[in-house]
């Protein structure tokens, strides 16, 4: 049994699926976040210390948005202009001190978790399907040198089957949740399917389902 699931990306679909289906909010460090598994795997790989480092924020996607250069994390979230208005520098100078602040914290959660006797299941949402075996195996290398200690396995959940699947080592496992066109959250129906054989935490029946998003305003999907 897993005692906690931590998602590792691409998007807020894996946020908002994991806490729907285990009903647990606690925040982790990749949540409601974009980023590419390239980028996840740089961070757990510098200890977050490559993370909103000073001056290294700068507006994207037309303003909507900020991507920290030192990590290619694109935050949806975490930054906020006037409505209507875009992100410019200068609010993102202003802001990043709090922001930084959260992710500080959320790093010191994560360190504490892998040094923990918890069981976790990490899932990386290949949003794209552009991720290969290899990837996945290296990403698997890396939690493993880094937590020697640290109880866990890695689900990859693809768009479609890896053609390459025979070629996972023990840990890594793999599902499918198709793409819901024009719904960030997700398909929640093939979210439920590809966690079902799991044993996972799970929202205790009969209790509310707070469909939890983002505040403020919702994903795009990239």
């Amino acid at each position: 049994m897993y005692d906690v699931c931590v998602g590792l990306g691409y998007h807020c679909e894996s946020t908002y699926q994991l806490r729907r289906i285990t009903g647990v909010e606690r925040a982790h460090f990749f949540d409601w976040l974009d980023l590419d598994l390239i980028a996840v795997k740089e961070t757990i790989e510098a200890d977050f210390a490559n993370v909103l480092r000073p001056g290294l924020g700068e507006p994207f996607s037309d303003g909507a948005c900020v991507r920290d250069r030192g990590s290619n994390i694109r935050f949806f979230h975490e930054f906020h202009a006037p409505e209507g208005a875009p992100l410019t520098p200068a609010l993102i100078a202003e802001q990043h001190p709090a922001v930084r602040a959260k992710f500080t914290h959320l790093a010191d959660r994560w360190r504490a978790l892998t040094a923990s006797r918890s069981r976790v299941l990490y899932v990386h949402q290949d949003a794209f399907d552009e991720s290969a075996a290899p990837d996945l195996a290296d990403l698997h290398r890396l939690l493993r040198s880094r937590y020697p200690d640290h109880a866990f396995d890695l689900l990859w959940l693809r768009r479609t089957p890896p053609a390459d699947a025979d070629a996972l080592p023990p840990g890594i496992l793999w599902g499918t949740a198709a793409l819901s066109p024009g719904r960030w959250e997700g398909d929640d129906a093939a979210w439920d399917a590809a966690l079902a054989p799991l044993d996972i935490p799970r929202r205790i029946p009969g209790t509310p389902d707070t469909r939890p998003h983002p505040p403020e305003e919702p994903c795009p999907q990239t």
